[in-house]
């Protein structure tokens, strides 16, 4: 996502400045800095590469027609998030989410043969699918963007103690569609085929974010 051009050296808040002055070349490095993480949290929740690219668009296109309601408060990024998210739940309003995201970081990170890894990120994306998208983007900010409970409430404009009670019903709700997708014969029966073996690698091999999930880390 990010374009390569000349980094300027400055403070969140000089930069802040500078883009509320409308200089294009603070714009720009907003945009280097910040939009990798974006488009990264927009696919992951609407599932399409091309719908969320075009949302990483409106998104800083109404940042920069709001820069000057950043009153400082929380972080930049967590403001964009904020803008970014409310881009991506107006379109989930809209219409259903058109399909699955192209890769899954996640599940590269897994560790296991490539096949593991397909089927892994296979289902920690219908997971997602399946979950409201609240509690979609409350897991993601949490555990792919990695923000505390004050970032999260200030993205979601919600209170602490409700980013908390999301979360526990977020993985809760992750751990029943995770069990749904098993059948438990499939694990009691030894594999006589070679594609009966990758589905038994589904039990042993989740995707990273599931583990912490079942460990309970909030």
């Amino acid at each position: 996502m990010p374009t390569t051009s000349v980094r300027i050296c400055v403070t969140e808040s000089e930069l802040v400045e500078r883009c509320r002055k409308g200089i294009r070349e603070a714009q720009q490095e907003l945009y280097n800095q910040t939009s990798e993480r974006i488009h990264r949290l927009l696919l992951r929740m609407i599932g399409s590469p091309d719908i969320a690219f075009d949302l990483v668009q409106e998104t800083y296109l109404r940042a920069f027609s709001r820069i000057g309601q950043f009153n400082g408060q929380s972080k930049l990024a967590t403001w964009l998030y904020r803008i970014a998210v409310n881009e991506a739940l107006q379109f989930l309003r809209r219409k259903e989410p058109l399909g699955l995201p192209a890769d899954s970081e996640s599940a590269a990170s897994s560790g296991a043969s490539e096949n593991d890894r397909v089927i892994a990120a296979m289902d920690l994306e219908e997971v997602f699918r399946q979950m409201d998208p609240v509690d979609r983007a409350v897991l993601l900010l949490r555990y792919q963007e990695g923000l505390d409970y004050r970032a999260i409430s200030a993205v979601m404009e919600c209170p602490i103690g409700t980013v908390g009670s999301r979360l526990i019903r977020a993985r809760q709700r992750a751990r029943e569609l995770l069990a749904d997708g098993y059948d438990p014969a499939e694990e009691s029966r030894a594999p006589t085929h070679p594609t009966e073996g990758e589905n038994n690698a589904r039990t042993t091999l989740p995707p990273a974010d599931m583990v912490r999930m079942e460990r309970g880390r909030p």
